[in-house]
């Protein structure tokens, strides 16, 4: 029985066909969820907003790959006398996704996206994912933090959670981070600018054996 046609020729692309199909990947959204994500603000609103911690002021930022097209976490770090408060936020997906509804049913289902060379199959539509639940630069996004404070010995001697507001001010990427702290790049530490101090102190951080 034939299902569908994919082509002719074994092409990059034909290969991730083959792989959607033959492993049953849902890839398209039903109409319904897609609904539900096209009345989501494209902005985070002052009342939600105002209902958060603010951390707006912090100089998070986050740090991904080359070609990552949603951001999901972000990072802060300063120093105290005994050691370091290390913030970790991310997209709090949860303030927009509800249980019973169709974007939580077409989640559960799909349980994960899935990553192909150059092409995702993405557990939630676009407009979320790659929009308000994306922690973009210089944008304001709603997120769930884990506020801690890892001691020299690298030990997390305390830690609290809660909702908060950010606004990412980089995206930065592996290679330009490390460009910049593990090989004093002057072109890669030009680009970071005034945020190098609180990379610095990230890696000082990840340095702790």
């Amino acid at each position: 029985k034939i299902l569908v046609v994919l082509g002719d020729k074994l092409t990059p692309t034909r290969v991730v066909e083959m792989a959607i199909h033959g492993h049953n990947l849902p890839f398209e959204f039903p109409r319904e969820t897609l609904a539900e994500a096209a009345a989501v603000p494209l902005d985070v609103q002052p009342n939600e907003a105002a209902k958060r911690v603010d951390l707006r002021a912090l100089p998070l930022v986050t740090i991904d790959g080359e070609d990552a097209k949603d951001f999901d976490d972000a990072v802060y770090c300063e120093p105290d006398a005994k050691g370091f408060r290390l913030i970790v936020a991310i997209a709090d997906v949860s303030h927009y996704v509800h249980p019973g509804t169709a974007l939580d049913d077409e989640a559960v289902l799909r349980s994960t996206s899935v990553y192909f060379p150059g092409f995702v199959v993405p557990m939630l539509p676009e407009t979320l994912s790659n929009g308000i639940c994306s922690l973009k630069p210089k944008v304001d996004r709603l997120c769930f933090v884990c506020d801690m404070h890892v001691d020299y010995e690298g030990n997390v001697s305390k830690a609290k959670f809660y909702e908060a507001v950010m606004n990412s001010k980089a995206r930065l990427t592996y290679t330009q981070v490390w460009h910049a702290v593990g090989e004093k790049d002057p072109e890669a530490i030009a680009y970071i600018g005034s945020l190098m101090p609180q990379i610095d102190r990230l890696h000082q951080l990840f340095e702790i054996p």
